[in-house]
């Protein structure tokens, strides 16, 4: 499997495998932010509620990140919007320790929380912008791949990096951002394909009723899959061991498997898949995500909940590739920019809501309330989303899809 990865990225073209590295190493950089609720807590100047203030505005930056990109990469070129994100979120990095006072660090982590965000969108009219349709799956499952390898780096080494020396962590993390913006900048070029079309006229509203109903049907439909992908960080260690009394060694056993599954197979297996129609593949990956949820919440016992999670992260591996090429097909390119900066946003919407939901959830009806809940709402979202493809104003069909690629 490892090796069906590796050459599958390896045959990405020269754009595409520079992109995957630049994300590989921002996101391997992501060693600050983990840390710094802990690191505002140690000196005592601020209570909880003021560090969860400060937390809090990072998502409100990502999610005004997401909705403002659909205007910014209409005028300007998807390269130079990552640059340009990832310089000042360099700078931000640099001066976070140097700031004190509540209403201060807020206003700075909202500038963080918008200048990490923006690489996002633009990344994904970047993929848009270097790959053929019939690639386009697998291009995003190696985006998420080298999102997932970053993010399992950054924050290990960033641990390390906290007991030594935790102002620290905002030097390196700013170094390894100010490297993947070197990277970028020797890695890609100016012109092509990317820059004309980012110099073309682009829409805030589709040209037709129809194509204007199908993205907005799956977008309230990917509304679920982003709360419930959400819950695991937030909910996995307390409902381990608060809710059932799990040892805690079982949280690391959940994200372990969790992580390991999707490096080694998230790639081949969307590889394998390529010849599914997006709402087939739509179809399993939900049904495997709702019933993978729900089983979370019906057994205390180890071996259930370590199978529950095989079950989502399958369902996780299948669902978010095929969301981001669907949406990318089903948008016009004087559309496209848009509708991946509002799908953007509709994870931010799940990562603000899902510490709120779950609390609210848990409070109410118990440990397993949220898993269950979560779980049947994702999968009346399957039950919609077989609806929706009977109509063509709620769904593309695949006569529209794009044709394999011959030899493919």
């Amino acid at each position: 499997m490892i090796g069906t990865t590796l050459r599958t990225v390896a045959g990405l073209n020269r754009e595409l495998r520079t992109l995957f590295t630049v994300t590989l190493l921002f996101r391997a950089g992501l060693m600050a932010f983990p840390f710094l609720s802990a690191y505002l807590l140690i000196g005592g100047a601020y209570s909880p509620v003021d560090v969860g203030l400060i937390i809090g505005a990072f998502g409100l930056g990502a999610l005004l990140a997401d909705i403002s990109a659909s205007v910014l990469l209409g005028r300007i070129p998807a390269r130079t919007v990552m640059v340009t994100g990832l310089l000042l979120h360099t700078l931000v990095l640099a001066l976070v320790p140097a700031l004190h006072g509540v209403g201060v660090l807020a206003a700075a982590t909202f500038a963080w929380g918008f200048t990490f965000e923006i690489y996002t969108p633009a990344s994904y009219s970047q993929i848009i912008d270097r790959s053929s349709p019939e690639e386009r799956k697998v291009a995003f499952a190696c985006n998420r791949l080298a999102i997932n390898v970053g993010m399992g780096i950054g924050p290990v080494l960033g641990g390390l990096i906290f007991a030594l020396a935790p102002v620290s962590l905002f030097w390196i993390n700013a170094a390894c951002v100010l490297g993947a913006t070197a990277y970028l900048l020797a890695g890609t070029r100016r012109g092509g394909v990317a820059e004309a079309a980012a110099r073309s006229p682009r829409r805030m509203i589709a040209s037709t009723v129809r194509e204007e109903t199908r993205f907005w049907t799956i977008f309230g439909l990917s509304l679920p899959i982003h709360l419930a992908y959400a819950l695991p960080p937030v909910l996995v260690s307390a409902y381990l061991i608060q809710g059932l009394g799990l040892p805690s060694y079982w949280v690391s056993v959940v994200f372990v498997v969790n992580a390991g599954i999707v490096i080694l197979f998230e790639v081949p297996l969307n590889k394998a898949m390529d010849s599914l129609s997006h709402s087939r593949s739509l179809l399993i990956g939900y049904a495997a995500a709702g019933t993978g949820f729900a089983a979370m919440g019906l057994s205390s016992s180890p071996a259930v909940i370590v199978g529950a999670t095989v079950l989502w992260t399958v369902g996780e591996m299948i669902v978010f590739p095929s969301l981001l090429s669907y949406v990318s097909d089903l948008s016009g390119r004087d559309i496209a920019d848009r509708n991946m900066s509002l799908y953007s946003g509709g994870v931010s919407i799940g990562v603000i809501a899902a510490p709120a939901a779950s609390l609210a959830l848990t409070t109410h009806g118990g440990p397993a309330t949220p898993w269950l809940v979560i779980g049947a709402i994702v999968l009346a979202a399957f039950a919609l989303l077989a609806a929706a493809r009977l109509s063509t104003y709620t769904w593309r069909t695949p006569a529209e899809d794009p044709a394999p690629a011959l030899g493919s």
